[in-house]
């Protein structure tokens, strides 16, 4: 058994095949949860539900790519009809690039506001639709250290970030009333496989290499070091439990203080 008691619960979990996604995965099915990942890439999927703990529950698949709003709009149901419930949800997909703000192209554009706002915002309420009010529930939302103030190289990416934050606070007040929580998880500097794709946007701007860009990162952060999937995990599952059930509508950092500085 894990940290938290998370027996009797299903957890949807977005992005669940890489990153921050699956280590919230892992550390729910460690809790004793039944875990339905949704994430658009197969192969690895394959490899999150092998590596999830065997808890009794036959941990589940659900292969959909974001970006596409029909996709966003089948997950959900698809779940429910799979589970029979929903408990908790943790929207963990995300697209992010590394863009001049007069070189974003609308495709560029319109997939960051697809995956970060969209479906997010789509899963969300209906999950939220979904789930009992005498049981609760609880929505966590992936934000960033990003939306909290513009972007000169990731402006669609930042102002996605920020849209999270508002879309968050608005669920936790549409939704109070039936004993759901929702709040915002907002990582800094993590090391995630996304950064495979923003590297190499920041090479283009910039000419240095990930490792400079890391090493810059770890000198920012007050505690010496950026931060890894299962630090934003931590704060997730928190939120998710029992002690975690009167935070509602907040936004919150898990960034070792790199906030204070950047």
């Amino acid at each position: 058994m894990g940290t938290y008691d998370f027996r009797n619960k299903v957890a949807l979990v977005t992005g669940a095949a890489s990153g921050i996604g699956f280590a919230a995965a892992k550390q729910f099915a460690e809790g004793g949860a039944w875990i339905i990942g949704v994430d658009r890439n197969a192969e690895r999927m394959k490899s999150l539900l092998g590596a999830l703990p065997k808890n009794g529950h036959p941990h589940l698949a659900i292969e959909k790519d974001l970006r596409s709003a029909t996709a966003a709009q089948e997950v959900v149901p698809e779940a429910v009809e799979l589970a029979g419930r929903l408990d908790i949800v943790v929207n963990a997909a995300g697209v992010c690039y590394f863009t001049k703000m007069q070189e974003i192209s609308v495709e560029e554009f319109n997939e960051v506001f697809d995956v970060n706002v969209r479906a997010l915002f789509l899963i969300s309420v209906a999950a939220a639709e979904a789930m009992d009010p005498a049981k609760g529930g609880r929505i966590i939302n992936l934000g960033s250290n990003a939306g909290r103030k513009g972007r000169t190289w990731s402006a669609h990416y930042a102002a996605s970030k920020a849209a999270v934050k508002n879309i968050t606070e608005s669920l936790a007040l549409s939704y109070g009333s039936k004993n759901i929580t929702v709040n915002t998880v907002c990582p800094g500097p993590t090391e995630t496989p996304m950064w495979d794709t923003n590297f190499k946007g920041l090479k283009t701007l910039t000419g240095k290499e990930p490792q400079e860009f890391w090493d810059l990162w770890r000198k920012q952060t007050p505690l010496g070091r950026v931060g890894k999937p299962e630090d934003v995990a931590n704060l997730i599952c928190f939120l998710a439990s029992e002690k975690g059930g009167f935070i509602n509508g907040q936004e919150i950092n898990v960034c070792g203080g790199f906030m204070l500085t950047s």
